[in-house]
C-alpha cells in the first residue's frame, strides 16, 4: 500500500471533529445552561452584553465589594475583576471561585480582556455568540452595519484629533519582561527598578505621564531630574518594541549627580539606593518638605509609613509616645540567630527563620539598660532609667518594603549572614500594627472590633501580596552580585541583569532574600484614610491607616 492511501485509510478511520469556526458552544458547562431554556439563554446574553459595553467605556478603576460587609463599600483592585453572568457579583481571582462554590454560580467576565471564564473547566472557554458580542461591542457600528467612522463614536477635540492620527497601536512586544544591561556593577540599580517598574501604583503613574517630560518637569530642569530619568527606562521597557536588555544610562548618570557617594563602578548596597532613590524622586516633585515630613507626592503615599515607639520608664512608670516616619522595615536577623543558639531546644543553625517571627520580635516589648533612656518626669529629675521600649506599626503604607539585615561588622571585618529566612506569597500585617497590639491591652470589658484575618475577604486591610524579592549573591559586603524576582500578575520572572527566565513559586519561596517588596491587595476609600472612632465606653480605636 502506498504513502497516500495509508493517509486516506488514516483519515477514514480518525472520527470526525468540527473545525473550530463550527463549533455551536464554547465548552459543554455553557452548552447545558444555553440549552436549558430560551428564558436562560436570553438571561445570559443580555447579561454579557451589557457587561462588555461597561468595559467598552473609557477605563475607570475596578473595584469590588464584599457582599458580608455591612458598610458595602467599593474596594479599589489593583488586578483583574471577575462579572459574574448569572448575578451582580463582581468579585477578585480569589472570591470568583469562592461564590462559585456558593451560589453554583460559574460564568462570569475578566475586566480587562472582556473574555468567557468558565469555573467548572477553571479556563478562559471561546465562544461564537459570545465572542460575536465582544467584537461588536467593542467596535461598535451603525444601525445599517457600517462601522461607524472615529469622530462619530468619540466627540474629539483639537488636542485628541491630533493625537489619534499620529498614535500608533502598540505591538504585542511593547510591555514584554526585559533585564537590564549590567553598566559596570550596577545590578544594585537593575533590581530596585524593576521592583519600582512591577509596582502597579509606580507603573501607572510613570505611563500615564503624571510627572510630565524634559519640557513640563515640576522642577523645570529636566535635564537634571531624576524622576525624569525614571520616566524614560519606564517608557523605554514598557511602551516600546523592543525584547533586549534596557540599558537605564539616564538614571545611572542622575543618580551620580545626586549622591556623589554612588558615583563610580563600585558595588552598592541595593537597600541604601533603594532610600536613595525615593529621596531623590520626592525632591524630584518640586515638594520643598523635607523627606521625612508629611507630603503628598507619589513615592511618600506608596513607601512611607509610621512607627509609634513607646518609652515606659520601669522606676515611675512615665510613658512617652513618639512617632516617626519609615520607608521600610529593616529586620534584626543576627538577634534571631543569637536566641536561638541560646535555646536548647532550638534547632541547628542551617533551619531558616521566619518572617513571621522577625516582625513578631520587631513589634515585641523590650527592656533596654539604664544608659539607653533619659526619664523627664517629675519623679526622676531627667535622669537615665531602666525602661521598656515598644514598637509597633502606626500606619502601613501600600507598598511594604522589608530588609533583613544580613551585614555585621567584628572588629572591622564585615561579615554577611546567609541564614535563610522564610517568607510567605501573601503576608497579614495587621498583628504587627499599633492597633492590634493595644486590642491585647484592652480588657474584656471593653472589646475592640477584631481585624479581618482572611485573605480571601476584600475588605481585610491588612493584607499584603508578595511583589518583588531581591537576592544577593556572594559572601562579600562590597562585592557579590544582585539579582531579583518579580510578578507580572500571576507570572513570576527572574530578572539577572539583561537575563530574564520564567521562574515557579517555588524558586522564588527558596531564594535568600535581601529585600522584599510587598504591595497591598486592596486600597480602600479615601474614608478609611483616617479611620478613628469611639466605641460606646469612650475608648479610642485606630483602624489601620492606608498611606494615600
Amino acid at each position: 500500500m502506498d504513502k497516500n492511501a495509508l493517509i486516506a485509510k488514516a483519515i477514514q478511520a480518525a472520527p470526525l471533529l468540527k473545525p473550530i469556526r463550527d463549533v455551536e458552544f464554547g465548552c459543554e458547562h455553557l452548552q447545558e445552561f444555553m440549552s436549558a431554556t430560551p428564558d436562560v439563554a436570553e438571561k445570559l446574553i443580555n447579561a454579557y452584553t451589557n457587561l462588555q459595553g461597561m468595559l467598552a467605556k473609557p477605563l475607570e478603576v475596578q473595584t469590588t465589594k464584599d457582599p458580608k460587609d455591612p458598610s458595602n463599600e467599593a474596594v479599589a483592585m489593583l488586578r483583574p475583576t471577575y462579572s459574574c453572568l448569572q448575578c451582580n457579583t463582581v468579585s477578585s481571582r480569589e472570591d470568583r471561585e469562592l461564590h462559585g462554590h456558593e451560589k453554583r454560580h460559574r460564568l462570569s467576565i475578566e475586566s480587562r480582556s472582556g473574555c468567557l471564564y468558565c469555573g467548572m473547566c477553571d479556563d478562559f472557554v471561546y465562544d461564537p455568540t459570545f465572542e460575536k458580542i465582544r467584537i461588536e461591542q467593542s467596535h461598535p457600528t451603525t444601525s445599517n452595519g457600517r462601522k461607524r467612522k472615529l469622530s462619530a463614536i468619540y466627540s474629539l477635540g483639537d488636542e485628541d484629533k491630533f493625537i489619534y492620527p499620529n498614535s500608533n497601536l502598540l505591538s504585542c512586544l511593547a510591555g514584554a519582561p526585559r533585564g537590564m544591561i549590567n553598566l559596570g556593577q550596577t545590578c544594585y540599580m537593575s533590581v530596585i527598578l524593576q521592583a519600582m517598574m512591577h509596582n502597579p501604583l509606580m507603573r501607572n503613574f510613570f505611563m500615564s505621564e503624571r510627572h510630565g517630560d524634559l519640557k513640563t518637569c515640576p522642577t523645570k530642569d529636566g535635564d537634571n531630574c531624576t524622576a525624569c530619568a525614571v520616566a524614560i527606562s519606564f517608557i523605554d521597557i514598557l511602551a516600546t518594541e523592543k525584547i533586549e536588555g534596557h540599558g537605564p544610562t539616564e538614571l545611572l548618570h542622575k543618580s551620580w549627580l545626586k549622591n556623589s557617594l554612588l558615583a563610580g563602578h563600585h558595588q552598592q548596597d541595593a537597600h541604601e539606593y533603594f532610600q536613595s532613590l525615593l529621596d531623590q524622586l520626592h525632591h524630584s516633585c518640586g515638594c520643598v518638605a523635607e523627606v521625612y515630613k508629611p507630603c503628598e507626592c507619589l513615592y511618600h503615599r506608596t513607601f512611607y509609613g509610621k512607627l509609634r515607639s513607646t518609652m515606659t520608664c520601669l522606676s515611675c512608670k512615665n510613658v512617652t509616645v513618639s512617632e516617626d516616619p519609615i520607608v521600610d522595615l529593616s529586620l534584626d536577623i543576627r538577634q534571631q540567630i543569637k536566641r536561638r543558639k541560646a535555646d536548647a531546644k532550638a534547632l541547628t543553625a542551617e533551619t531558616p527563620l521566619e518572617l513571621s517571627t522577625c516582625l513578631k520580635s520587631f513589634t515585641s516589648p523590650e527592656k533596654l539598660g539604664v544608659d539607653a533612656y533619659t526619664c523627664k518626669s517629675e519623679q526622676c529629675e531627667n535622669t537615665p532609667q531602666r525602661t521598656k521600649k515598644h514598637m509597633t506599626i502606626k500606619k502601613l503604607p501600600p507598598t511594604v518594603c522589608i530588609q533583613f539585615k544580613r551585614y555585621e561588622h567584628n572588629k572591622g571585618n564585615p561579615q554577611k549572614l546567609n541564614t535563610k529566612v522564610n517568607f510567605p506569597l501573601q503576608l497579614d500585617m495587621s498583628p504587627y500594627t499599633s492597633r492590634a497590639h493595644r486590642k491585647k491591652k484592652t480588657s474584656d470589658n471593653l472589646p475592640l472590633s477584631p481585624l479581618p484575618v482572611s485573605p480571601l475577604t476584600p475588605r481585610s486591610p491588612g493584607w499584603y501580596d508578595l511583589s518583588t524579592v531581591v537576592v544577593h549573591e556572594g559572601a562579600e559586603v562590597t562585592g557579590g552580585h544582585y539579582y531579583c524576582f518579580c510578578r507580572r500578575d500571576d507570572l513570576w520572572f527572574k530578572f539577572d541583569d539583561h537575563r530574564v527566565t520564567l521562574a515557579t513559586e517555588a524558586q522564588v519561596l527558596d531564594a535568600n532574600a535581601y529585600l522584599l517588596f510587598y504591595i497591598i491587595r486592596h486600597l480602600g476609600s479615601a474614608a478609611e484614610k483616617i479611620a478613628i472612632k469611639e466605641n460606646p465606653n469612650g475608648v479610642a480605636e485606630e483602624a489601620i491607616e492606608r498611606g494615600g
